[in-house]
């Protein structure tokens, strides 16, 4: 998964066109979103990535990801306004939208379902304005 902030303050999580991710990527990815976080600027995540793209993690892996979310919760909250997962030509399984649920009462934002890149766009600008107001 790479983060584009190309269009910030709309920033998306791009599958990475290679299966599984490297430590090395898993830091880079990290820094990137502490990056992110210290701009100290509201924003909203948008995911193209696969909802099977962390199948292949290690219970190490996940370990490490907990702890790394859970040092960044204050700011996250703070500053990320709402995710947002493009469904692409299927929709979610409720699998998938029970695990986004726990994540949105973990992380402390909205996390919401759109058909494609423009219309998950044009939900996270709304998600903006009303921040903004």
């Amino acid at each position: 998964m790479l983060l584009d902030d190309s269009r910030f303050p709309l920033v998306f999580l791009r599958a990475h066109e290679e299966l599984g991710s490297s430590i090395d990527e898993q830091q880079e990815r990290n820094s990137q979103l502490e990056s992110l976080l210290d701009k100290q600027t509201p924003f909203v995540l948008i995911a193209d990535h696969s909802t099977h793209d962390h199948d292949d993690e290690t219970p190490e892996e996940r370990k490490a990801k907990a702890l790394f979310f859970k040092r960044i919760k204050d700011r996250i909250r703070k500053y990320c306004l709402g995710l947002i997962v493009i469904e692409g030509h299927s929709p979610a399984n409720t699998a998938a939208r029970i695990a986004a649920a726990a994540a949105s009462k973990a992380l402390g934002f909205s996390v919401q379902f759109a058909a494609d890149e423009e219309s998950a766009a044009a939900k996270g600008m709304v998600l903006l304005e009303k921040h903004a107001a």
